[in-house]
């Protein structure tokens, strides 16, 4: 057991084996998260729920983990960054198991969001525990394996999800966490060294409650939006004003204040800004995109559960591979061009999406599936390579906890406007398709109709019906796909933003020897 305090200085044992155990800690975030979209349906029909209230289900976790994960650093800092990861995944352990149990909405949202409060330590804290391990030199390999791990899980959550569901009970979605994260809690207990940065800096409390407040009322304004008509409502123009309100707050305080929640200092550093952006732009994409794909394919393409985790499984298998590639890439190659690459096989992947039809062939779906795989591999490591390129050391916390922050801001903001668009187009395509449907029109008088549709009568007008919804729901499918694609393509040219410089040492760093880590 690794009892003592490391230093970046000092020589570190078990490199391999700590690599896993905080990888493995860190992909149970999001892992948790589309297992739990991928039962999404079946938790909706057990629950007797509608569909606004089985978003909450995401929602409630992801919100959740938004306001916890800005005081990681500073627990970390104040506790010792490994005392943090054992307490938080001991509280993701209980949490997933009460999720499980749950048989009521009100028990499952509380659940979630307990759940989300332990786990959104899970994803910074890993980040920085390698960085610390591995010297400046092998960060592009150390984000290579960590991205690697945490891809693979969050994208190879529907496919186990799919298993799960279908031969046992969405149930255990959330139990399947435990033996897992148990195996996490052993390893970091027994080889990942403590930390040695106890700081005491006092807790912003201010500024950690007008953060909270900013993101609680961002977060209700996005989910309820699409029930109160959006701006037209009252409520919702009262929690952007307070939402704004407190963001413009939390700028002046930690602009003005001795001791911020958030050190200004880092926004400074220009790769950090763009890397943020990027990561934002990720989190909307790849949660938004899990929480349509398994609902698109099982209730538009009729294909059942096992068969969608099956097709999934490709994406996971491929993000993995191109992982592992674009660390050797960027040995090569600028990790610039890593990236581009990464963003246009993202944008390649969502145009071939767009253009599907009900009849299209599952064949060209797991195409456009693997070709997402490899993009998000690229995109991933190369973004974070990029973003922590610059970034001294003193900085690193508050980087990787912000790092997280956006990303799950990303992951709700696309889960509640990709679903309120999905709703909204899929209401006015059935409007549209449906001034067509008349005796009338002439189409209908010289085409052979299936038996079941009839414009007579009114079984055969209920299933007409029931077609018509089908094509619109498929028609809003599409045009969210539509949607994040061009999304992709306006966020390129943010590449060329970034640095491609020496990663300036601080002044702790010039006093110290060059790190050196003994291998098993």
């Amino acid at each position: 057991m690794a009892s003592t305090s490391t230093s970046p200085t000092q020589p570190i044992r078990y490199r391999g084996i700590i690599t896993t155990a905080t990888v493995l800690g860190a992909g149970l975030q999001g892992m948790d998260t589309l297992l739990a979209a991928v039962a999404l349906p079946h938790i909706r029909g057990s629950l007797s729920l509608t569909y606004e209230e089985a978003s909450w289900i995401l929602t409630s976790y992801l919100i959740a983990v938004a306001i916890a994960t800005p005081p990681v650093s500073w627990l970390g800092r104040r506790f010792g960054r490994k005392r943090l990861f054992l307490f938080v995944i001991a509280g993701f352990i209980v949490c997933s198991m009460l999720a499980g149990g749950a048989n009521a909405i009100n028990e499952m949202v509380v659940y979630r969001f307990m759940q989300g409060i332990f786990g959104a330590a899970l994803v910074p804290l890993s980040m920085h525990i390698l960085l610390d391990v591995y010297p400046r030199e092998e960060h592009g390999t150390a984000i290579s394996w960590w991205s690697m791990g945490v891809m693979f899980s969050a994208i190879a959550g529907p496919t186990l999800g799919g298993f799960l569901t279908e031969f046992l009970s969405w149930r255990w979605n959330f139990y399947v966490n435990i033996p897992l994260a148990t195996l996490a809690f052993v390893l970091i207990y027994f080889f990942v060294p403590e930390s040695s940065d106890n700081k005491k800096r006092p807790f912003d409390w201010f500024g950690f409650v007008l953060l909270t407040i900013c993101l609680g009322a961002m977060q209700l304004m996005l989910d309820r939006g699409n029930k109160l008509d959006w701006f037209s409502s009252p409520e919702i123009l009262i929690e952007l004003a307070i939402a704004i309100t407190a963001f413009y707050l939390f700028i002046v305080h930690i602009m003005t204040s001795d001791e911020p929640f958030v050190e200004p200092a880092i926004f400074k550093n220009r790769n950090l800004v763009v890397g943020l952006c990027l990561t934002t732009m990720h989190g909307v994409i790849l949660v938004g995109l899990t929480g349509l794909l398994p609902s698109f394919l099982n209730r538009l393409m009729e294909v059942p559960v096992l068969t969608i985790g099956l097709i999934m499984a490709p994406r996971g298998i491929a993000t993995a591979l191109a992982s592992t590639t674009a660390g050797r890439l960027m040995l090569r190659f600028s990790p610039k061009y890593v990236l581009f690459t990464g963003m246009v096989l993202m944008a390649l992947s969502l145009w071939m999406m767009q253009g599907f039809t009900p009849e299209t062939e599952t064949y060209h779906f797991v195409v456009a599936i693997i070709i997402q795989g490899f993009g998000f591999g690229l995109f991933f490591v190369s973004g974070n390579a990029m973003t922590f390129a610059t970034m001294p050391t003193e900085h690193r916390a508050e980087a990787t906890a912000f790092m997280s922050l956006m990303r799950k801001i990303g992951s709700s903001v696309g889960v509640s406007v990709l679903v309120g668009m999905l709703a909204r187009n899929a209401q006015y395509n059935h409007e549209v398709l449906s001034q067509n449907v008349s005796p009338m029109n002439e189409v209908f008088r010289h085409r052979q109709l299936p038996e079941s549709w009839s414009l007579t009568d009114i079984q055969g007008m209920a299933a007409f019906n029931q077609e018509v919804t089908r094509q619109s729901e498929f028609i809003a499918y599409l045009f969210d796909f539509r949607v994040l694609c061009i999304v992709i393509v306006l966020m390129i040219p943010t590449i060329f933003l970034f640095r491609s410089v020496e990663p300036p040492k601080s002044q702790t760093e010039n006093k110290k020897t060059p790190i050196k880590v003994s291998k098993d």
